[in-house]
Order: C-alpha cells, then sequence, then structure tokens
C-alpha cells in the first residue's frame, strides 16, 4: 500500500463517523441558556441523525476558549460578545440569530430568608446588610451590578464584600457568599438555590443571547439547529426557564403590492432624494407617509447640509443612539463616523457610556452640549456660551436639530423594535437609568 494511499485512508476514518454511529454537533452554550438548550437538545436530535454535545461555561469564558481556537459547530453567549467574535471571523454573521433574552435577579440559599428587593430601597438595603455578595467577574451580570452599585454611591463598601466567582447560583448555593446576582434563567436551574426576585424596576437590565454558527464549519444541521431554537416549541420551553423571547420586528417591511397610492409615492420621493432604497426607520414610518416624506426632507438637510461638518455631526449622532440604546442607528453610523474622523476610542467610549479621555476642544464642547441637552432637558449658560463661541448660533441650533432629529428615529426604532441585523459595531449594553 501507497504511503499516499494510506495517508488517504486515514483522512476518511477520522473525517467520517463509525458505521451506524451518528455525526455530532458541538455546542457552546453559556450558563444562562443551559436549562434550555438541555431540553431543546433531545428533541432536535429526533428529528436528524445528529447528536448534540453541550458545552457550557459563561459566555466571557467560551468567548475566551473560541478565540484560543477550541473546536464547535454552534455558539450562544450574550449579544456582544457575538457580536465581536464574528467581527474576530469566528462566527459566521449570517447566522447571527436572537434567541432568547434573560433579566437579571438575586439568588440566595434555598433555605434563606429571601431579603425584600421589590423597590430600589429595599435592593440597596439588602446590599448593605449583607455580608458578602457574588457574581461573574467577566459576565452579563457584572456591568449592570457596578452601574447599580454606583447609582447607589456604595461602590466601596461593595468591592469590600464582593466575590467574583464562576457562577453566582453556585455560589450561594455553597454557601461561599450570601447574595449571588446573575441571570434569573440561570438561578432557577441551579439546585440549592433560590430566586428572591428579579432585579426591581427602573434598575433592570434584559440581556440578549444569540446564537451563531462556527466559521469554520459549514454545517447544514448546525444551521438546523440555531433555527429550530425559535420555532414554537422553542418559545414554549425558554418561557418555562425564566427567560422571554427575544423582541420581534412590530413594524416589518410592507409589500410593494399592499402599498397605497400615497405610500408609494412617499417611497419614491425617498428614493428621488436620496438615491437609495428605503431602510431603518423608514420601514415604520411608510405607515404615515406623509410623516416619512417630512422626517426625510429634514433629514436631508440634518444628515447631509448642516453647518456642522461630518465628523461633529456623526459624534452627535452617537451620542443620541446612545442615550436610546439604539442599535440599529448605532451600526449605521458607527463606521460612518470613523471614516469621517471621531476616533474609536473616542466612538467607544460613547458606546460604553462614559467620557471619553481623548477628545479634541470641538469634540469636548459638543459632548457636553449634548449630554446636558439629553440628560438634563436644558443647556447651562456656561455650556452654551462656549458652544456658540465655538461654533456660532446656526450650528448650535443644528445641533439641536440632530440630536431631535436622530431622537425621532430612535423612537420610531424602538418602538416598531427593528432589528440592527449584524455588524462590526459594538454592541450597546443597555444602561441602568
Amino acid at each position: 500500500m501507497s504511503t499516499r494511499y494510506f495517508l488517504a485512508l486515514v483522512v476518511v476514518a477520522i473525517a467520517v463517523p463509525a458505521f451506524g454511529q451518528p455525526a455530532t454537533l458541538t455546542v457552546l452554550s453559556s450558563n444562562a441558556t443551559k436549562a434550555v438548550v438541555e431540553e431543546l437538545g433531545p428533541q432536535f436530535e429526533k428529528t436528524t441523525t445528529q447528536k448534540i454535545v453541550f458545552k457550557f461555561g459563561n459566555s466571557a469564558e467560551l468567548k475566551a476558549r473560541i478565540e484560543k481556537g477550541e473546536a464547535f459547530d454552534v455558539a450562544i453567549l450574550t449579544a456582544p460578545l457575538i457580536g465581536e467574535l464574528v467581527t474576530l471571523g469566528k462566527l459566521t454573521a449570517a447566522t447571527r440569530t436572537d434567541i432568547a433574552r434573560a433579566g437579571a435577579g438575586m439568588a440566595v440559599h434555598a433555605q434563606a430568608t429571601k431579603p425584600d428587593i421589590s423597590t430600589p430601597d429595599a435592593l440597596k438595603g439588602a446590599l448593605i446588610n449583607a455580608r458578602s455578595i457574588a457574581y461573574v467577574g467577566q459576565g452579563a451580570t457584572a456591568v449592570i451590578m457596578r452601574s447599580i452599585f454606583e447609582k447607589f454611591g456604595i461602590t466601596e463598601a461593595m468591592n469590600a464584600k464582593t466575590k467574583l466567582v464562576a457562577s453566582a447560583a453556585h455560589a450561594v448555593a455553597e454557601k461561599e457568599a450570601e447574595l449571588g446576582f446573575t441571570q434569573i434563567s440561570e438561578i432557577l436551574n441551579v439546585p440549592d438555590a433560590a430566586l428572591a426576585g428579579p432585579l426591581p424596576a427602573g434598575l433592570q437590565v434584559y440581556t440578549t443571547f444569540q446564537a451563531a454558527r462556527s466559521a469554520a464549519t459549514a454545517s447544514a444541521e448546525a444551521a438546523a439547529f440555531i433555527k429550530f431554537l425559535t420555532t414554537p416549541p422553542a418559545a414554549a420551553v425558554i418561557k418555562t426557564k425564566g427567560m422571554e423571547l427575544p423582541d420581534q420586528d412590530r413594524l416589518p417591511p410592507m409589500n410593494d403590492a399592499l402599498l397605497t397610492p400615497a405610500q408609494r409615492q412617499a417611497v419614491a420621493d425617498f428614493k428621488t432624494a436620496r438615491g437609495v432604497e428605503i431602510s431603518g426607520p423608514f420601514y415604520p414610518l411608510l405607515r404615515s407617509p406623509e410623516l416619512m416624506t417630512r422626517t426625510r426632507a429634514m433629514g436631508d438637510y440634518l444628515r447631509f447640509k448642516s453647518a456642522l461638518p461630518p465628523r461633529l455631526s456623526e459624534l452627535v449622532i452617537l451620542m443620541t443612539a446612545r442615550v436610546w440604546t439604539q442599535q440599529y442607528e448605532w451600526n449605521a453610523h458607527y463606521q460612518i463616523a470613523l471614516k469621517a474622523g471621531v476616533s474609536a476610542e473616542v466612538a467607544n467610549a460613547i458606546g460604553e457610556g462614559r467620557r471619553p479621555a481623548a477628545m479634541s476642544e470641538e469634540e469636548a464642547i459638543l459632548y457636553d452640549f449634548c449630554q446636558e441637552l439629553h440628560h438634563n432637558k436644558n443647556v447651562s449658560d456656561a455650556t452654551y456660551a462656549r458652544a456658540v463661541g465655538k461654533f456660532g448660533e446656526q450650528a448650535v441650533v443644528d445641533t439641536v436639530g440632530i440630536s431631535g432629529y436622530y431622537t425621532l428615529l430612535a423612537m420610531v426604532l424602538n418602538t416598531a423594535r427593528t432589528p440592527a441585523g449584524p455588524s462590526p459595531a459594538p454592541t450597546l449594553r443597555p444602561i441602568p437609568r
């Protein structure tokens, strides 16, 4: 037997499962979706010859393993980390799919008394009185809890009694910590841990979990499994495991054949003015064709002809998208902003909800102006004077116009729940109010 023929047989033997043995599909899943996929996996296996092997961990840990080259077929992680892995070329963007969303809650030992956390004040009291708390340092809940500590003014006190763990639910179950904070779905899946309650209204932030296929595989079964996770049987399981279904597009694109004459004219006017097909917020706006046309006309000036140069105009747009946590708007303008001259450092800081450290004088003046306008609903005399002194009255009025215009579009997109779609732009994490 020739060496070449022998090696060919070895390759075939490795690539093809033994006769009668099902092929294996490897799924890396966040702990938050563990209960969901463990129940759905066997259901999917009944519809195919595929055998599923699940590997669980917190999303940040699994992302690190993927970056190091671990072999897998499907990843189910938080949306921001899925986005980062798409950008790195580890996941296939076209297969990126919302699976479920989860709120954060507080876990205690099953035999412990459940503290009241139904209001922000009650939660603050429970945190202050607790001997120890735990959460995953790189997990989705960590950002939420640190924001809450800062809001309550107790960051230093909480840091002194915080334990960073691999699983907050297991930490309280094993009495390593008195209180644990993590996704509700994870708490419900751990024996000896009990859900004390969800984070109170006003502080609750939902984390979206997505699935995507490995860029290293073209497995049709992997794509089929992701699709299975969006079926009605899967939806029923998701609801029983402490999670919610992802937001659905309320006002999707309309069938051309069903458009009214006024809607057809609005579409034609849009194409004439912009030279492109309608997209994004203009799909839901089309339900009110005159509003869509007037909105587009305002955008024609503010987007392309305002007194602000493109770099500064795009900075204002990014700030508005951040205020509204509007991912479609952010995705649409992130790359445009970078090309216009906004540095990635400045853009990313805005996306993370913090003041950029390396802004130019012009950017800093506009940043302060827009921050006050959005958050204080007013602008101080000093901030207004700096803006007028630097840019002039027309540019200041245009800045207000851009902020208002993109606030309108963000409100439309958030109401319609228009999907953002795949993008290399960073994912905006919700910020507790």
